[in-house]
């Protein structure tokens, strides 16, 4: 016996439910197509970010963690990003194309930052060309963390590393010297009593400078509200992160002071570990202090 549709089950095209981002759905589908392009078209650049990772002299160990964790930024908000409506914008093809240029530009004159950001270029022409404007808008805090996967340029990171080794050695003489310690500092050499400590570049604070500013950044995305208060403790990692690398060297030295025949230089790494969680849990312990003064101001004007 033949089956007949309910006239009150059958919609009319310009009625009938959008397309949403399912399983299968075109814009599914759409969005794998272009991430494959995206992946191929980029090989040489995504196998560059990665080797960067690990690469001693870029202090970007964190790297490979960033990717992972902009994925999860975007994962718990995926009930948020369902309801985003999907408009998918010609304007993103223009993006794409932008991104590839820049691409070419960076290989032809040997920039390797503008090179590999050129991909995060392309990947939010690709977003807007799929999704739309609005779905970029919902992403935009996951994306701008990627750029935190990207090493600083050259020229840059040579001199914040010069920078950051002369001022770890002068902070470290100054807290040596409130100790009690005799000091003796030459650039970014310490001379002690029967040791003398070099802050090299792998001592210098970059990578605890990198290091905590990326959990900042994903503190900041999880526990923290407001943009005020997010810049605030994006700000304050930066000095945090650079008495830690100080106090590093002031333990260092007093590890040395306390036997001098102990191999101080091979503590850098472990004090570099410690470094970055107490200087990342000093932002938490800011973050807690700016929430107890801003509500005690509010209890006062109340």
């Amino acid at each position: 016996m033949a089956t007949s549709l309910k006239p009150e089950t059958m919609l009319p095209n310009d009625l009938a439910p959008p397309d949403h981002p399912g399983l299968f759905s075109k814009t599914t589908i759409r969005a794998i197509i272009a991430g494959i392009l995206l992946s191929i078209g980029f090989r040489s650049i995504l196998v560059s970010i990665y080797g960067s990772w690990f690469d001693p002299g870029l202090f970007m160990e964190h790297g490979i963690l960033v990717g992972p964790a902009a994925a999860y930024m975007a994962w718990i908000k995926r009930d948020r990003l369902k309801q985003v409506p999907v408009q998918p914008s010609a304007w993103g093809f223009l993006v794409v194309v932008c991104g590839a240029l820049q691409a070419a530009l960076g290989v032809l004159t040997h920039w390797i930052w503008v090179s590999r950001a050129s991909f995060l270029v392309s990947l939010v022409g690709c977003i807007a060309l799929v999704y739309g404007w609005p779905m970029i808008r919902e992403l935009v805090y996951p994306l701008c963390t990627l750029i935190l996967m990207i090493a600083p340029p050259t020229l840059l990171l040579a001199r914040l590393t010069l920078s950051l080794q002369l001022l770890a050695g002068s902070l470290g003489e100054r807290f040596l010297e409130l100790f009690g310690y005799p000091v003796l500092r030459e650039g970014s050499v310490i001379e002690m009593v029967g040791i003398k400590l070099s802050v090299e570049e792998v001592c210098s604070g970059v990578y605890a400078l990198m290091a905590v500013f990326f959990m900042a950044t994903l503190y900041n995305y999880f526990f923290v509200k407001g943009n005020v208060m997010r810049l605030l403790i994006l700000l304050l990692s930066v000095p945090i992160a650079i008495l830690g690398n100080a106090a590093r060297m002031v333990a260092a030295g007093m590890a040395g002071q306390s036997d001098p025949w102990s191999p101080t230089g091979g503590l850098s790494q472990p004090f570099g570990y410690v470094t970055v969680t107490i200087a990342t849990l000093g932002c938490m312990a800011m973050h807690i202090i700016m929430l107890s003064i801003q509500r005690l101001w509010r209890y006062r004007r109340a």
